[in-house]
């Protein structure tokens, strides 16, 4: 169910995202943690944070399904799900550490350091071709992450460097 009123305004203003009252399933917690994982593993927590975060911008998106699994399975949208190798995780503390930032992250969203990015890419990707109408919004990590122009919003709490270390 699409959130409306009051809650989206205050995530249109930068203090989280919208949450309901319903607990994350632990299927939930696994697929996005799988994401969070496989495309984020290496960048620390503020880069699998981030990583979560452009699920869950999608999710409160019209254009997008508004489930982690939708989100996530949507296409090849994520390079890991199309990419024919394995999805096992192999790496047992990067997915313990996954699966704890996916549980926490579902749960308590927190203030969103993608300032709403519906897209990233790698930052050895020279030409992600996302269209005229994207703004690049911040570098964390080696992922660079965008949002449509229109809804670009400043920092909840002032200015913020373009770029983060992990």
């Amino acid at each position: 169910m699409r959130r409306l009123g009051a809650v989206f305004v205050l995530w249109m203003l930068g203090f989280g995202m919208p949450h309901d009252t319903r607990a994350a399933s632990s299927d939930d917690v696994r697929v996005m943690a799988l994401n969070m994982y496989h495309e984020a593993r290496g960048e620390g927590r503020l880069g699998m944070i981030a990583v979560g975060w452009v699920v869950l911008n999608r999710m409160a998106d019209k254009a997008y399904p508004d489930t982690v699994a939708g989100v996530v399975y949507q296409g090849c949208q994520f390079s890991w799900v199309c990419d024919g190798l394995s999805d096992r995780p192999r790496d047992a503390r990067a997915w313990r550490r996954a699966l704890q930032l996916a549980a926490e992250l579902l749960d308590r969203p927190g203030v969103d350091p993608t300032r709403g990015a519906m897209w990233y890419h790698a930052t050895w990707v020279r030409n992600p071709r996302f269209g005229p109408r994207v703004a690049r919004i911040a570098q964390i990590g080696r992922h660079v992450f965008y949002a449509r122009v229109e809804q670009v919003r400043p920092p909840a709490d002032g200015p913020r460097l373009l770029f983060a270390s992990r």
